[in-house]
């Protein structure tokens, strides 16, 4: 069965060479300048979402799993080892308890950035100290915030830009956008009144063929739960991953929405998704594998975590100042 995205590039082939025959169209594109053909890439993917706050690890008696501190600590090694790599979070990062603190807030979004998060799509529970707060913090720490269908009043996205492209080695272009349920109710203590969560399906249709045209793998982070996350899936088309936040979802073996992969890493920040895929130069996966992978006590807290936790005169389990 021919793919969307598949059929527009066919279209647009002809397209091309009908205008090119007719002397319309630079072979070089738009601006003149030929795009250099992308070579064939293996990818890793890093996802994960539902950290709910337990930026440090869960402590347990039998075995000691999570925190912030070990999964910095493993994406970075996985950076060292593969040249192509991204990193993405599908929201509720923050806790939604009455006593977690801007502080925690900080850590866990700085946190994200020594990880090299790529993209990061906002769940309900990361406007608790309203949208000024997320926004500045995200921007301090350099962390891009991605939710195409969240708008302010004049329909603009309230994040900037709604999709991110990011460029591999080879020169594959990855396109990453994101989306919030419309259906989601936040808590009654955050202020809505700065924006409104538009009808993602919507949303993704609308922005979907300029993604198309700049991207050769597109990711979707989806802050809707499984159920939903699959309804967007399947009535947008095109995407060949979605990672799914709100609710706790997990996957633990492979799920498919016609030819979308589904992923998702469960709550907590006990465990971070890996998808290690070959691409062809045209974005196509030749192979893949999904994986879930523990972060247990023999993954060292990272330096520059503990660091942020004395910078925010935070307290960490025992477990883990073990690790020192």
């Amino acid at each position: 069965m021919v793919r969307q995205r598949d059929m527009v590039r066919l279209l647009s082939a002809i397209g091309a060479l009908v205008l090119i025959a007719a002397g319309i169209l630079d072979c070089g594109g738009n601006d003149g300048k030929k795009r250099t053909p992308a070579k064939p890439a293996e990818l890793s993917v890093l996802y994960s979402s539902d950290l709910l706050g337990r930026i440090r690890s869960c402590g347990c008696a039998v075995k000691d799993m999570g925190g912030v501190g070990r999964w910095v600590t493993y994406s970075e090694s996985v950076r060292a080892s593969i040249a192509d790599i991204i990193v993405i979070d599908a929201g509720d990062a923050f806790g939604a308890e009455l006593s977690f603190s801007k502080d925690e807030a900080s850590l866990a979004i700085e946190a994200m950035s020594l990880a090299g998060l790529d993209a990061f799509t906002p769940g309900e529970t990361d406007f608790v100290f309203g949208l000024p707060f997320l926004q500045t913090l995200a921007s301090g720490a350099g962390v891009d915030i991605i939710a195409a269908n969240v708008v302010d009043g004049s329909g603009l996205p309230i994040f900037g830009a709604t999709h991110k492209i990011k460029t591999l080695a080879g020169g594959l272009r990855i396109g990453i956008t994101g989306v919030l349920d419309d259906a989601i109710r936040f808590p009654t203590y955050i202020d809505t009144s700065k924006f409104k969560v538009l009808p993602p399906v919507e949303t993704l249709r609308k922005i979907l063929p300029e993604l198309e045209r700049e991207a050769d793998f597109l990711i979707l982070l989806s802050h809707a739960g499984l159920e939903r996350s699959a309804e967007f899936a399947r009535a947008a088309g095109g995407f060949d991953v979605v990672v799914v936040g709100h609710g706790r979802p997990v996957v633990k073996q492979l799920e498919k929405v016609g030819e979308t992969i589904l992923l998702a890493t469960g709550g907590s920040g006990q465990y971070v998704g890996r998808l290690d895929c070959a691409l062809s130069g045209t974005g196509e996966m030749i192979r893949g594998q999904m994986r879930l992978v523990p972060l247990e006590d023999t993954i060292e807290i990272h330096r520059s975590v503990i660091d942020l936790f004395t910078k925010y005169g935070l307290d960490i389990t025992d477990k883990e100042h073990d690790k020192k």
